[in-house]
């Protein structure tokens, strides 16, 4: 479910999203779709165990990520009732939270703790079990870190543009629609969200292909087509890259297949 933030904030942040009965059971296939999100927990205790390509890693809270994850799933230690995420505008959480630019180039997953988010306020999260009080404790923060007078950049309409079309544009189009050149372009996604233009591109495709997935299991090739791959194989190699997994392999653990 996801609920707009408050109009003062939506320079900053894209949306806040609630995720209901999270299971324990399997695992979870992770990705981050280019707008750095903090995701919470209801209970400061709860923790999750991040696979990275193999990498474990024991995260408690909640934590942060952005950039392009790819072979990344997390498995929860108990049911949760929820989780809560807060998905920012790229170019503005770095200023909000002063990190550099690159911050997510080299790594996809931080904790609280590395973006300094003050412990204060996340007490205050932690001690309301209100949903809504939650939000509007996480929005009194964003409101202390916001400059003075600021504007919403070019980066962010590009954003916008690739996610409306759900990567089925090319980054010529983008340029022409934005009125960029492709230097500022990939400069600015680079710096404001890890990845160039073309790679966002991609991974806005595949997330639409990867939803479609769920709802025409069965029709493998009208996913890939309808989504904007060449054909199937296309679509099967970004499968694996992003995954680690086939089509088929992924349904089969999932129970999707009929």
């Amino acid at each position: 479910m996801r609920k707009s933030p408050s109009e003062a904030y939506t320079d900053y942040i894209e949306g806040v999203y609630l995720f209901y009965n999270i299971d324990n059971k399997t695992d979870h296939w992770i990705f981050n779709d280019g707008f750095p999100s903090i995701i919470l927990f209801p209970d400061r205790s709860n923790k999750v165990c991040i696979t990275i390509d193999g990498k474990e890693s024991i995260v408690e809270s909640g934590w942060v990520d952005g950039g392009v994850m790819k072979k990344s799933y997390l498995r929860y230690f108990e049911e949760l009732d929820y989780i809560l995420i807060i998905r920012f505008k790229p170019e503005y959480f770095h200023k909000l939270f002063s990190l550099k630019p690159s911050f997510f180039k080299y790594r996809n997953i931080a904790t609280l703790a590395e973006i300094n988010f003050d412990i204060e306020f996340l007490s205050q999260v932690y001690t309301t079990n209100s949903i809504d009080s939650k939000i509007d404790i996480i929005e009194s923060y964003i409101k202390t870190l916001m400059p003075r007078s600021d504007k919403v950049g070019l980066l962010n309409s590009a954003v916008e543009l690739i996610n409306r079309t759900k990567g089925q544009i090319s980054v010529s189009n983008v340029i022409k629609e934005i009125g960029v050149n492709y230097k500022w372009l990939e400069r600015n996604f680079s710096m404001y969200m890890g990845l160039t233009p073309k790679e966002y591109i991609q991974l806005q495709r595949f997330i639409s292909a990867y939803i479609n997935l769920h709802t025409e299991p069965n029709d493998l090739l009208n996913v890939a087509i309808t989504n904007g791959y060449y054909d199937y194989n296309h679509f099967l190699k970004e499968f694996k890259d992003f995954t680690g997994k086939t089509p088929m392999e992924y349904m089969s653990a999932k129970g999707l297949l009929s």
